[in-house]
């Protein structure tokens, strides 16, 4: 059978095996993403020099350019700042008696390549062009090829299909090459095939290099991820540890002060029935065992609604109730059982109304003068005050007994705790402000403890105010 600490345990991994995952998948994510624009990125700048320096050859060859390298090259001459700006076009323009320069304005304009090849950047010049007749053979090989290189035939049977052709290819050492051919028509060369290729080795490296990167660095944070996962899921399971130690030292209290009276009962009732006893003494020891059935009777019912208070199942009709009803229903009583133990009682008159459960609030206010009469010595005081706030009815029960250590007024709400544990009444379990709590809480109120020393406790129930 698994023990408390192993499922603590098992849980624990589990979810750290759920963090872990999802922080895993945020790497890899990120890390596919990185490395997709990276691959974007080496393949639209591969393509844009290419198609610039295959623009640069029709230039060259006195060749209209194609719409999409008329596209590119313009694009190229803006962000290098070779296009004229639009002043010197009006200044050209109002210029009517210089047709030389409006010839040659005319020849800059968009859709129009210069007539001679502007600058080459880097990525240009890293591109070569081989000129090839009909048959795939080249007429031109150019310096900077990569070793081994053979124009691609396959992609001139492809151009002389659909004009050009894209397509990666391999020389025989694995180096890859980008490649792109197009079918031109000229008057003197007839029909002539132009191939740009520019060598991908260095994206190669770079790619590689950063997936080395990734994977390193993934690796790290993949450790430190584990670490913190399971720091995380330590804390997440702390409210769960935490309530599962209180339910067991609940479960452990209830046993210890339901089997005294038992043992009380089993005892009782076997002497009872032995044949030998007095009848006096046998109706002594049934007193006995109705008393501790009584009392029983009594924690079973305090236990059960603690235990529907925790599951959120406790039954609450919450309405506008007068808290002088309330009141009228305990001051009677409170006053003849005061007054026969020396202890004066004061309850006040209101007209306050807050929202509640009727039969909780008499229910809470028993146990909290249940406590006041127990502990206020005989010519003492239990006084009950009411005062409305803009929002909060407050109903405060002060007594003149000896109050509460500070060291306790932080646990007086725990179950089953006693701040005087020398004391054996046993009509009083240390559940009764517990109660109070749970009850005047599921109510939207509040309690309050204040106990100045030497001056008697003060017990303050907060209620929503009727509006």
């Amino acid at each position: 059978m698994l023990t408390e600490k192993s499922l603590l345990v098992r849980l624990r991994l589990r979810l750290t095996g759920v963090y872990l995952a999802a922080v895993l998948g945020f790497i890899a994510l990120a890390g596919g993403l990185s490395f997709g624009l990276l691959r974007y990125y080496f393949q639209t700048t591969t393509d844009s020099a290419l198609r610039n320096r295959m623009a640069l050859e029709f230039i060259q060859l006195g060749v209209p350019l194609p719409p999409e390298l008329q596209s590119s090259r313009l694009e190229w001459l803006r962000l290098h700042n070779l296009l004229p700006s639009e002043d010197d076009h009006r200044d050209e323009r109002g210029d009517e008696h210089e047709d030389e320069d409006e010839h040659e304005h005319d020849s800059n304009k968009p859709g129009n390549a210069p007539a001679s090849p502007a600058p080459v950047d880097g990525e240009i010049s890293g591109a070569f062009v081989v000129w090839l007749d009909g048959q795939g053979r080249s007429l031109l090989l150019p310096a900077g090829m990569p070793l081994g290189f053979a124009p691609s035939l396959e992609a001139v049977q492809a151009a002389e299909q659909t004009g050009l052709d894209w397509r990666t290819v391999h020389t025989p050492s694995g180096e890859p090459v980008r490649l792109l051919t197009y079918a031109v028509r000229n008057a003197q060369q007839g029909a002539l095939y132009l191939q740009a290729g520019r060598s991908l080795l260095e994206q190669e490296v770079v790619a590689s290099q950063f997936v080395s990167s990734l994977a390193a660095g993934g690796g790290a944070l993949a450790v430190l991820a584990a670490l913190l996962s399971w720091v995380i899921a330590g804390r997440s399971l702390r409210p769960t540890e935490l309530a599962w130690e209180r339910q067991r030292e609940f479960v452990a209290n209830a046993s210890h002060e339901l089997r005294a009276p038992l043992s009380l009962i089993q005892l009782s009732a076997e002497m009872a029935a032995r044949p030998d006893t007095p009848p006096a003494e046998q109706r002594e020891l049934v007193g006995d065992v109705l008393r501790e059935t009584r009392h029983m009777a009594r924690l079973v019912s305090d236990l059960l609604l603690l235990s529907r208070a925790d599951a959120g199942r406790l039954p609450m009709q919450i309405e506008p109730v007068p808290v002088q009803r309330v009141l009228d229903s305990l001051a009677s009583e409170w006053r003849r059982l005061c007054a026969s133990r020396g202890i004066h009682f004061e309850a006040p008159s209101t007209s306050a109304v807050a929202r509640m459960d009727e039969g909780y609030l008499r229910q809470a206010l028993l146990a909290v003068l249940d406590n006041a009469a127990r502990y206020t010595p005989a010519g003492g005081r239990i006084t009950i005050r009411v005062s409305e706030r803009s929002s909060r009815v407050d109903i405060a029960v002060s007594d003149t007994g000896p109050g509460i250590p500070p060291q306790h007024l932080l646990r007086v709400f725990d179950r089953f705790y006693q701040a005087d544990p020398t004391r054996t009444d046993k009509a009083h379990t240390g559940l009764g402000l517990s109660i109070v709590r749970t009850l005047i809480e599921a109510m939207g109120g509040t309690v309050r403890l204040d106990s100045p020393p030497g001056l008697g406790l003060t017990v303050t129930l907060s209620l929503p105010k009727a509006s």
